[in-house]
C-alpha cells in the first residue's frame, strides 16, 4: 500500500475516516479530513477524506429533516389529542432513522472494501462532488465566455465630421440698402496764387499770405 509523508498508509487513514462516519463521530471525520488536506495533500486520500465527509453530513441532514417532519407532525397530533396518530408518527420517526443508520453503515462498509484495494470509494453523487464537476463547470463557463469577449470583433467607428453650413442670409426686407454713388464730378479746390494754400469759395483774399485771390 502507498504511503504518505508520515510514513502511513494512505488506505489506512481512508478506512479511519470512513469508519468514524459509520460510528456517527463527525469530530474525528473532520480530524481525518484535516490531516489529510493539509498535512498529506495526496489527492487520492482527499478524494476519499472528502467522501467520507460528505457521507457524514448528508446523514445528519437527512436526520435532521426527517426529525422535523415527523417529530412535528407527532407533536401536532399530540396538542389535537389524535395520540394514535401521534404514536405512529413517533414509530414512523424511529423506523426512518434507523434506516438512515443502515444506509450510512452500508455505504461506509462499501467505501472501506474499495478503498483497501486500492480503488475509489466511489459513493454515487458523492464521488462526483469530490471531483470537482460543479467547480470545473463554473470554469469552463468563466474560459469560454472570456474567450468569446476576447476573439469578438471590435467596432471601429468612423470619426465625426463637422459640417459648417454657410450663414444663412437675412431677409430680403431687412438687408441693407446699397450705398447711392453719384457719378457728377467733385468740386474744384480753390488755391492761391502766391502760396498755394486752399481758399474758400467766397475768399477775396488768403488766409496765408494776404494775397488777393483771382
Amino acid at each position: 500500500m502507498t504511503k504518505g509523508k508520515f510514513g502511513l498508509s494512505l488506505a489506512a487513514v481512508a478506512v479511519i475516516a470512513f469508519g468514524f462516519t459509520a460510528l456517527r463521530q463527525p469530530q474525528s471525520v473532520l480530524l481525518v479530513v484535516g490531516f489529510a488536506l493539509l498535512a498529506e495533500k495526496d489527492e487520492w486520500l482527499n478524494r476519499q477524506a472528502m467522501q467520507a465527509l460528505l457521507l457524514t453530513i448528508a446523514y445528519y441532514l437527512a436526520e435532521l429533516v426527517t426529525g422535523w417532519v415527523f417529530g412535528g407532525l407527532t407533536r401536532l397530533f399530540g396538542l389535537v389529542n389524535l395520540y394514535g396518530a401521534a404514536s405512529a408518527m413517533s414509530t414512523v420517526d424511529s423506523f426512518v432513522g434507523d434506516a438512515l443508520y443502515l444506509a450510512l453503515i452500508v455505504f461506509s462498509v462499501l467505501a472501506v472494501l474499495r478503498v483497501l484495494r486500492g480503488k475509489d470509494a466511489g459513493l454515487p453523487f458523492l464521488s462526483k462532488m469530490t471531483d470537482g464537476d460543479i467547480a470545473a463547470a463554473i470554469k469552463s463557463k468563466t474560459r469560454t465566455a472570456t474567450a468569446s469577449a476576447q476573439t469578438a470583433p471590435t467596432v471601429q467607428t468612423a470619426p465625426i465630421q463637422t459640417q459648417y453650413a454657410p450663414p444663412a442670409q437675412p431677409p430680403a426686407s431687412f438687408q441693407t440698402p446699397p450705398a447711392v454713388t453719384s457719378d457728377a464730378p467733385a468740386p474744384a479746390v480753390r488755391l492761391c496764387p502766391a502760396c498755394s494754400a486752399p481758399l474758400h469759395e467766397d475768399s477775396r483774399f488768403c488766409t496765408e499770405c494776404g494775397a488777393k485771390a483771382e
